[in-house]
């Protein structure tokens, strides 16, 4: 092991490290509250392992290690020192569930490189004006080389979870086509049978449309997120619409489709805004499906849609199992597998693409406005979408040059 300084105000890096804990935490964290996915992040969320891999760094820099061993170390091929999961691997693990881009999880590991070495720089300024000597020289280079491999097991660990989750989503992808395929196939060997009844024929019809929907709906999803990748964004065609009647066509259509359930709606009637009526309705759609799946049957879906200041306010809530805290901020992810307070995931969860509330998301942000939730035993879990007003024009007067058409927009 290394010796400890005997200068006034000097220590060795390792040593630094290990007493200043505190202090290159919150670096870290307020270097990843910076970044996109950690604004709505718990601190503990955000301090994620940085202790436990501080520890791991400061414990390889006082092991004694052949130059070999150095090498391999460097170039992140060195193995974890037991069987388990290491506190870098968790950490790339958890990251990717997160939200956090490969670019994102390598800047942590950048910053928590520079910060020490900057805490370190002015710790020795306090102290005797001294040279950095060969001691200082090689503990750098041992950090470094410590740093190295946790990102290496960070990244390796990131990318495997990336790889399961394309795995999942593939497999996922192949369930949801092949049901509703497989009814349009029974369906269409059933009308070709002779002498069918009329009521058979109809009921093969509607079972061919639901099937064609459901396919419908799931490429159309595939196509966004693909936009959404590629950079281009959901594209939008904004017209003066009345949100609450949007609201109303969505309600009506997922309570059409699930008879079984109860719905409770509060609509203002003065929630005229600029935007994309169809895609509104889409994402509203997906939240009400989103409450319906995961939902009490034995308890209503709320809708409420009202005016907030110069926002308009829509909330969709329903009871059932909630979504533990740790979860909420990666809820609007693409692919991610919610667990709930259990800990086990929703059963429709092992069959869905999750997709829906991230186009919610997309949508919602295109049109300038946010969408959070909440979740608890008491209150159920809600979600609520804020949007802004068509421009600065006194309701009273938009109001005046508009004409409501029954189940249709609101038009010049």
């Amino acid at each position: 092991l290394y010796p400890t300084s005997t200068e006034p105000n000097r220590m060795i890096l390792s040593t630094f490290i290990r007493e200043s804990h505190d202090a290159i935490v919150a670096e870290w964290e307020s270097f990843a509250r910076t970044l996109p996915m950690a604004r709505t992040m718990s601190d503990v969320g955000l301090r994620d392992h940085c202790r436990e891999m501080l520890l791991v760094v400061v414990a390889d820099m006082q092991t004694r290690q052949t130059e070999g061993e150095r090498a391999t170390k460097s170039t992140g091929d060195a193995p974890p020192n037991t069987g388990a999961d290491t506190a870098a691997t968790l950490h790339g693990t958890l990251r990717q569930l997160a939200g956090f881009d490969l670019v994102q999880l390598v800047a942590e590991f950048r910053a928590l490189r520079a910060s020490v070495l900057a805490l370190w720089k002015r710790h020795r300024a306090a102290g005797v004006d001294a040279p950095v000597g060969a001691a200082e020289i090689e503990e750098i280079m041992r950090f470094n080389e410590a740093i190295d491999q946790a990102l290496a097991e960070s990244v390796s660990s990131y990318a495997e979870a990336v790889m399961t989750s394309r795995d999942m989503f593939l497999a996922v992808l192949g369930h949801d086509l092949r049901s509703p395929l497989q009814a349009v196939s029974m369906s269409g060997q059933l009308l070709l049978k002779p002498n069918l009844s009329e009521k058979a024929v109809r009921d093969a019809g509607y079972r061919i449309q639901r099937a064609s929907t459901a396919m419908s709906q799931l490429i159309s999803d595939l196509l966004e997120f693909t936009r959404t990748r590629l950079g281009s964004g959901i594209p939008l065609e904004r017209r003066t619409c009345d949100l609450g009647q949007v609201c109303a066509e969505a309600l009506e259509i997922i309570r059409a489709g699930n008879p079984e359930h109860g719905f409770e709606e509060d609509i203002a009637v003065d929630l005229v805004m600029s935007g994309d009526a169809p895609r509104l309705q889409q994402a509203l759609g997906n939240l009400l499906s989103n409450a319906v799946q995961h939902g009490d049957p034995g308890k209503p879906i709320s809708l409420t849609a009202r005016a907030a200041d110069d926002d308009i306010e829509v909330r969709v809530a329903n009871f059932g199992r909630p979504i533990p805290a740790a979860a909420l901020q990666s809820i609007f992810e693409p692919m991610v597998r919610v667990p709930t307070a259990g800990n086990e995931v929703h059963e429709h969860s092992k069959t869905s693409l999750g997709l829906g509330l991230f186009i919610v998301h997309e949508i919602v942000t295109r049109h300038g406005g946010s969408v959070a939730v909440q979740s608890s035993e008491e209150a159920g879990t809600v979600f609520t979408i804020r949007l802004p007003r068509a421009d600065g024009t006194p309701m009273k007067e938009r109001l005046k040059t508009y004409t409501r058409h029954p189940r249709r927009r609101f038009t010049d």
